[in-house]
């Protein structure tokens, strides 16, 4: 009945509804609205229960809504024709327009509730009337103002576009859309004129100095200055971007904008002195205009229409950057970055725009059934000149000579830094733009330029049109509807497109890079030349990527060799490996002496300079091109005089190029072929003076060089000291950052303690690191070390240091919690830290052997063969020092815990996107999760909800089924003892799903599927809303699937879980089913294998006998008597007493049940069992623990009841 109730007042509006479209039909408009109106009235607020039932409510409204905005657009047109109802015909439209309002607010309600074609049809329809009543209001209304036109006609495009988009055969709407543009271009002179008409004219007649021009404009807009009218263009593109950017193109903005760019808008009036005085003004105006272009670059339609080669050449915007860089190394006047910033990102997206023209060419033909490509599509306006080398190469080369320029002015007083960073790093991302070598690059590249900006100041600037689509790309759903031969026609045709975009970046390397452009050697001017260090590294990065794209190691040879000061690039050649190389020493730091000789100082500052570049294409080399960085170390940097050249910049007492030296040494410590060119260097002690030095850029990098050298000849595992130097240096870089150094102090304590140093490492690559980088990376080369994990769970701080600086661990979890951190350089090694932080070495041993053919005891045992009693004694105290016990791990997890640990790993997961890491992350989570005591916080600090968030894609690749096993496996852990009331509804039924996969999961360890099953335990047995959501998940199959594992434990976990979906009904009928009943009836007869699995399988039979469906299933199954029978004289009271109560039930069912029990003799037994046990004197001879008297107790109560119930 209450569903009828609620249905009546719907019936009773479609009946209002079909009155009011007859009286319509026949013309009676007036009595149509009445209609509908008296329809909207007669459905109640809030009308329909459920889902569907107010979807139907608001569709009814929505359609009623719809009608009656016909009819007001109808009265409107009639009232139209007398000028003496204007007033009228007004009032209607505006009726109108509030009606469709109110229908869209009712359909945007229905959302995905309802069929799409019939919202669609029915949206359709409102927007055409709503664009129709705005385009007539626009057209009559005499009293508006031009922006109240303008903005009628906007909204009317808006609505017809939106139309357009799902209903492009809508013939109607596209000729109401072309009146509207008609309208909206006629709007030139007067009244008519729209404000980016206004404002480019007011600039346009400044610029020429027409005072016509700029006074025709309204009386409002003549107080508006030069930079305001260009705010009002950037604030209209950021509204609506795509047709205010045409309109810009259309009205002349181009040529007009890129004039102001060039040289501003000065008045002719103005004096000398008073242009001085304006040049702020000048320049933001000039920086706004390049914005401006750019975000209407911003679109593909832009550019073929308006902005093409002949009307923004790069060319222009060369000289522009080119003209600020002089402007700033001449000190005629401060060049501006801004200016020059703007120039280069709007080249970027004209190389970005031109690069996706290619890919759309390139992919617009459609791949037949057979795999032949179709010849017949033409893209229009295809042939789009690509931006020209001689550009790019001006405005890079300008940009990085102009950072040097400003960074090395220095006198004995200050620093001037006349051109910033910023326009060398813009250079850097135009020079990763313009040498793109692969699609993914190219990907990066396009979204960077058109996706959303999040910044105010750089909305206007960006375009925000969203990400471009990747043609290249095959979507899964595409990739299911195409057949095999034009899968694999497409993916011939992506790897010749790739060969050609790695063709092409090859060529503007080898542009760029080119002696007689200057490409290269001006990137290491300005990197020998900063005092900016991150963009040192930064540049360093860049080459040594420009160089990877290589394929050739004899061609990048030949392309650096000059840079190198190498006369031949052959040179070294018939080096045997360098087979005859020094092995390394050991370095020591102990006390030493600060003042050094000065005998060994660089005093030419050219010289200097050309050995600080050609140290900083070495060790870029080495970071992209390891062989190659090898080779210049040891014989293409000035002829093989490249570390004699290392030393003297490691004495230069410069602080850049005591960087570059450190970056070197960092470098070259990770590879293996230079790691013996260090040699000399650790025999000498030359590294001491990095490791010294007062500034932290210089140390960093030396103390990187230190821990991997020391750790691959296991130097630092002898003696504590070595690593603890290591370690007061390491976290000395992680307050680097907030604290800085004193330039002149040179005072640490970690400076001066004993370091034993020697060989090599494997091979790991480096990157743009700043000092607490480095401090985090030498801190994951040493913190294996148990009484180093003891000292940063304890608070540890080095000697000296000031009393309110966080301990270690402290600064750690303020770095991993910092905005960002995830996409950080420094996220792996954080991870790493705090992974190895959570585990003893011997549990990483122990995890090293699983799935292998040995284990580690037997590992163990084989080494142990081949060595002398006195290696044994030996390696058996190395072992006692570094024992970690199970119960040092369990404290040190409780300690992480307490100091946030876990919110940051789930900060670091935000924001990565690193396979690596996040797999890192996700095991430390793990770890952590193994200790009871801690799953609450974990829980409080976000682990949880983040591992829940994790998305993989429909078919993750094997890292990512890794990290999402991981993820799993740590929701497993944390819920096996968490009391499921204290979670969230989301939590408990979101973890359900991933538990299950993980039971599913054939790579998954047998732990993993205990722990997963012990947690869906705990979630089935606590709510029906839990059980619901497991069958839902299709649960019980997988659980019963898990019943036949190979592992005991397992095997009785998921019987223990299935035991806690009783009584759901879905169950229930799982029991019944004759087959499943057997395998419960097998496995409650199997108790002396498997007792837990008894045990757990009788009482799920108690559990569900009351049904009594199941209970003439369980009596009509073939060994019910053989179960009951055996289970009574099994002896174990525990599986006595479930089936005394299967009994009980059967007994209590009546019927074929009573009779099924009694001729399996139980009466007989009962009686015999009550004559036994029911002396208690007699049941005290027997020893029984509390736990089984209670148990006997309880069999003799059941016992009883049983003999009653069947006499």
């Amino acid at each position: 009945m209450a569903t009828q109730s609620s249905a009546d007042p719907l019936l009773q509006a479609d009946d209002l509804k079909r009155q009011g479209n007859d009286a319509f039909r026949k013309g009676d408009i007036q009595s149509a609205v009445e209609g509908y109106t008296a329809a909207l009235q007669s459905i109640p607020m809030n009308g329909g229960t459920g889902s569907s039932g107010k979807s139907n409510t608001k569709m009814m409204e929505s359609t009623l809504f719809s009608n009656r905005a016909m009819c007001h657009l109808k009265i409107a047109e009639t009232k139209g024709s007398s000028t003496n109802n204007s007033n009228d015909m007004r009032q209607s439209l505006k009726d109108c327009i509030e009606d469709c309002n109110s229908a869209l607010d009712r359909l945007d309600l229905v959302g995905s509730d309802s069929s799409s074609s019939s919202n669609n049809n029915l949206r359709g329809k409102v927007l055409y009337r709503r664009a129709k009543a705005l385009v007539t209001t626009s057209q009559t209304n005499i009293h508006s103002t031009d922006d109240d036109k303008e903005e009628n006609l906007n909204a009317a495009a808006k609505d017809l576009l939106q139309l357009l988009s799902f209903d492009a055969s809508n013939k109607e709407a596209a000729a109401l859309l072309r009146a509207v543009r008609t309208l909206h271009g006629n709007m030139g002179g007067g009244l008519g004129r729209s404000r980016i008409s206004r404002a480019l004219d007011l600039l346009r007649g400044r610029m020429t100095n027409d005072n016509n021009n700029a006074i025709a404009s309204r009386d409002g807009d003549k107080d508006m200055d030069n930079l305001t009218c260009l705010r009002v263009l950037q604030g209209s593109l950021a509204e609506e971007s795509s047709s205010y950017a045409d309109e810009i193109g259309r009205r002349g903005g181009v040529p007009l904008l890129l004039q102001i760019a060039r040289r501003g808008i000065v008045s002719q009036s103005d004096s000398k002195k008073q242009q001085q005085q304006h040049q702020s003004d000048i320049d933001s105006c000039r920086t706004a205009s390049i914005h401006i272009l750019s975000a209407c670059c911003s679109h593909d339609s832009f550019i073929l229409k308006y902005a093409g080669r002949d009307s923004l050449p790069p060319s222009v915007l060369a000289q522009i950057v080119e003209e600020e860089a002089s402007s700033s190394s001449n000190n005629s006047k401060e060049g501006s970055v801004d200016i020059s910033v703007a120039a280069m990102a709007l080249l970027i997206r004209l190389i970005v725009h031109w690069d996706n023209r290619e890919a759309t060419r390139y992919f617009a033909s459609k791949i037949k059934e057979d795999g032949t490509v179709e010849d017949n599509v033409v893209v229009r306006a295809i042939d789009v000149p690509e931006v020209d080398a001689s550009s790019v190469c001006r405005v890079a080369i300008a940009a990085f000579l102009w950072g040097s320029n400003g960074n090395a002015t220095t006198t004995t007083t200050t620093t001037t830094t006349i051109g910033d960073s910023r326009a060398p790093r813009a250079a850097l991302d135009l020079l990763s733009a313009w040498t793109a070598s692969d699609l993914e690059a190219l990907d990066a590249a396009s979204d960077a330029c058109y996706a959303p900006s999040s910044s105010s100041s750089s909305s206007s600037a960006s375009g925000s049109s969203g990400k471009k689509q990747s043609y290249h790309k095959l979507r899964p759903e595409e990739t299911r509807n195409m057949k095999p031969r034009q899968v694999a026609a497409h993916r011939k045709r992506e790897h010749e497109y790739k060969l050609n975009t790695m063709k092409r970046a090859l060529q503007h390397i080898h542009t760029f890079c080119s002696e007689e452009t200057g490409g290269l050697d001006a990137m290491l001017t300005c990197a020998a030349k900063t005092d900016d260090h991150r963009l040192r590294r930064e540049l360093g990065l860049q080459i040594g990527r420009l160089v990877s794209v290589i394929e050739e190691s004899d061609d990048v040879k030949k392309l650096v060799s000059k840079a190198l000061g190498c006369s031949n690039w052959k040179i070294g050649h018939e080096d045997d490996n360098d087979a005859g190389a020094t092995p390394l020493s050991t370095l020591t730091i102990e006390e030493l002496d600060e003042e050094k000789d000065d005998d060994n100082s660089v005093g030419n500052e050219d010289e200097l300079l050309v050995k600080m570049k050609r140290g900083q294409l070495t060790a870029s080399l080495l970071l992209g091109k390891s062989d190659v960085g090898a080779w210049a170390l040891k014989h293409g940097w000035s002829d093989e005089n490249g570390v004699d050249e290392l030393k003297q910049l490691i004495f230069s007492n410069d602080s850049r190029a005591m960087s570059i030296a450190s970056e070197l040494v960092s470098a070259a410590s990770s590879v293996e072929k230079s790691r013996p060119l260090l040699a000399t260097l650790v025999q000498e002690g030359t590294l001491e003076d990095l490791l010294i030095h007062p500034n932290a850029d210089v140390r960093s990098g030396a103390a990187s060089c230190a821990a991997k050298i020391g750790l691959a000849s296991k130097a630092l595992s002898e003696d504590d000291g070595e690593v603890m130097a290591l370690f007061d240096i390491a976290i000395e870089l992680l307050f680097e950052e907030d604290e800085g150094i004193n330039e002149g102090d040179g005072k640490s304590n970690s400076k001066q303690k004993g370091l034993e140093i020697s060989k090599s490492l494997p091979r790991s690559v480096s990157s743009e690191s700043t000092s607490m980088d480095r401090g985090i990376e030498v801190m994951t080369y040493i913190v294996s070390k148990t009484f180093v994990k003891e000292k940063i769970v304890a608070g540890y701080k080095p000697e000296g240091s000031p009393p309110d600086r966080k301990s270690a661990l402290q600064r750690l979890v303020e770095i991993g919690c910092a905005p960002n951190s995830g996409d950080a350089q420094m996220a792996f090694g954080l991870a790493g830290i705090f992974n190895h932080l959570a585990v003893s070495m011997e549990t990483l041993r122990k995890e090293a052997f699983i799935g292998k053919e040995i284990t580690k005891e037997q590992y163990d045992q084989l080494q142990a063969l081949g060595k002398t009693e006195e290696e044994k004694d030996i390696e058996a105290k190395k072992d006692a020092k570094e024992e970690d016990t199970p119960a040092a791990v369990r404290e040190r997890i409780r300690k992480l815990a307490n100091t946030n640990v876990p919110r940051a790993m789930v900060k670091l997961l935000e924001g990565s996107a690193s396979d690596s890491t996040q797999e890192k992350l996700f095991e430390g989570m793990g770890r952590m999760a193994s200790e009871q005591s801690v799953r609450g916080i974990m829980i409080q600090q976000g682990c949880l909800t983040t591992c829940l968030q994790l998305d993989k894609g429909e078919k993750p690749n094997e890292a990512e089924q890794k990290i999402l096993r991981q993820a799993r496996s740590c929701i497993a852990k944390l819920l096996v003892t968490t009391n499921p009331s204290i979670l969230t509804v989301s939590q408990r039924s979101g973890s359900i799903g991933p538990l299950l996969k993980l039971v599913k999961d054939n790579d998954a360890t047998d732990l993993m599927h205990f722990e997963a099953l012990l947690s869906l335990t705990n979630l089935a047995g606590f709510s029906d809303e839990t059980k619901n959501r497991v069958v839902a998940q299709k649960g019980i199959p997988t659980l019963s699937y898990a019943m036949f594992s190979e592992h005991e434990m397992v095997r009785q976990a998921a019987t223990e879980a299935l035991l806690n979906m009783i009584p759901h009904p879905t169950m229930i009928e799982y029991l019944k089913k004759e087959d499943n009943l057997k395998v419960w009836v097998a496995f409650a007869l199997d108790y002396e294998a498997n007792f837990a699995c008894a045990r757990a399988a009788v009482g799920c039979l108690a559990m569900a006998v009351p049904d009594p469906e199941f209970a003439d299933a369980l009596v009509a199954c073939p060994k019910f008597g053989e179960m009951v029978r055996t289970l009574l004289e099994c002896g174990q009271l525990e599986l006595m007493h479930r089936v005394f109560a299967v009994v009980a039930s059967l007994i209590e069912h009546g019927g074929k049940c009573r009779e099924a029990v009694i001729s399996t003799g139980t009466g007989s037994f009962c009686k015999a069992y009550l004559e036994s046990y029911h002396d208690e004197k007699k049941v005290k001879e027997f020893n029984f623990t509390p736990a089984e008297r209670g148990s006997l107790a309880a069999t003799l109560s059941l016992a009883k009841e049983i003999v009653k119930l069947l006499s």
